[in-house]
């Protein structure tokens, strides 16, 4: 109780800048989870890039006025800024949040609820896709129009221009020249071309497999200089060759006679992306209850759950969300073809999966992605104070692929009785 007190004390001005009245609070993970008048609240310290959090913000606003309320939507402060700072100038967002449980990956039932949900996100995602750009100009425009307006004031108050070009990060000719340019259209356009970063789009899949095999190839070559290898080093090198020739299969498939079809498969699917739709950014409510949404005014929402943590959103092909979660689920069920058949049973319900979107779902599945992760994360990683964790994950790799080849080999055979 008494780190809770010091917690919101520490948090007051923060919470001050919100037009909401906090009724209780608890702690979350690295978060702060409020009930407050207008619902429940979470608050998150903000570490990420401020454009992606304003588009974000437009993307969740596109959403939820096409009728998909089950996220945690950005809550603007008073100011209508998307973040706002305690004392020592640490910024945080508030968000909408649920009460809910985190998807159970050794619970069928609730992984299957959770592929419908992501079906009924990617549904609302399509749609989204193409209204994203003009409203993310609109933003812009209206942005920028508001700042030249704070700008405009603050010299007709006497502010010095060495201090409205710091605040407002611009630089002081182009505020000179602003304020004897009447229209100001060109230094907008000035200001935005220097500023502007490009919506993020996901990375072709095939492009990626290259760039892995190629990294993968860089950290064989740098084991194989070391003079005195350790125990995950030799363990690598043992099993190297065989996890390349799958990442060379994968780039053959992906590129050989299959793809024109695969090239369909990402334009049929292409649509606004998750990015890590995984159980922790998932919960799951109660069979039969309505949850009420804050800020929505009379909406209750009375679907299965509700998907948080958009950070990583993009678009690109929407299946890469389909099998993150479900290569999840086979890593934590020992790659239990049933369950995998379900899943994609479940989602293809929702948005019809065929024959060639199975043998991308294949391919993505052959790829030794785990295998990259770890070695990755390896060469990234202090040598002289490895830890001992880097085998351990290496030899669980190793201990799945049986159990992984057997799943695919089903997989496979299952794509043939389909054709």
């Amino acid at each position: 109780m008494k780190g809770m007190f010091f917690m919101s004390e520490k948090l007051a001005e923060v919470f001050e800048q919100y037009e909401v009245e906090i009724l209780g609070m608890r702690k979350g993970r690295g978060a702060v989870i409020l009930s407050t008048d207008k619902g429940m609240m979470i608050l998150e310290p903000f570490r990420g890039n401020m454009v992606r959090l304003e588009q974000e913000y437009v993307l969740k606003q596109i959403l939820e006025k096409n009728g998909f309320f089950g996220m945690d939507m950005i809550v603007p402060n008073r100011e209508g800024i998307l973040f706002s700072c305690d004392r020592y100038r640490q910024p945080f967002v508030m968000k909408r949040h649920f009460d809910g449980n985190e998807c159970d990956m050794h619970c069928p039932a609730d992984m299957v609820r959770s592929v419908k949900m992501l079906a009924n996100f990617h549904s609302y995602g399509k749609l989204a896709t193409a209204e994203f750009d003009p409203a993310w100009k609109k933003y812009q425009r209206e942005k920028e129009e508001k700042r030249i307006s704070e700008i405009r004031q603050a010299v007709e108050n006497g502010e010095e221009l060495e201090w409205i070009s710091r605040v407002y990060d611009i630089r002081e000719n182009i505020l000179i020249e602003m304020m004897e340019n009447t229209g100001s259209d060109e230094v907008q356009q000035d200001e935005k071309e220097e500023n502007e970063v490009v919506f993020e789009k996901d990375r072709e899949i095939a492009d990626t497999f290259v760039r892995h095999n190629r990294e993968l190839k860089k950290i064989y070559r740098y084991i194989g200089k070391v003079k005195k290898k350790n125990a995950f080093e030799n363990l690598f090198l043992q099993v190297y060759g065989e996890y390349a020739k799958q990442g060379e299969y994968c780039v053959e498939q992906l590129a050989g006679k299959g793809q024109e079809a695969l090239k369909m498969v990402g334009e049929k699917h292409f649509g606004i992306c998750h990015g890590a739709f995984n159980q922790h950014n998932i919960l799951l409510f109660e069979k039969g209850r309505t949850v009420e949404i804050a800020g929505a005014g009379e909406n209750v929402l009375d679907e299965d759950g509700a998907i948080v943590h958009f950070e990583r959103f993009s678009k690109g092909n929407q299946l890469n969300d389909l099998y993150q979660f479900a290569r999840k689920a086979m890593e934590k069920n020992h790659f239990s073809f049933e369950l995998l058949w379900e899943l994609l049973h479940a989602y293809s319900e929702e948005i019809p999966l065929t024959q060639e979107d199975y043998h991308y779902i294949y391919i993505l599945f052959s790829y030794p992605e785990k295998f990259w992760k770890i070695a990755n994360g390896y060469y990234n990683s202090n040598k002289a104070f490895l830890s001992p964790k880097y085998v351990e994950k290496l030899q669980n790799v190793i201990l799945q692929e049986e159990e992984k080849q057997e799943m695919l080999e089903k997989f496979g055979t299952l794509q043939v009785s389909l054709d």
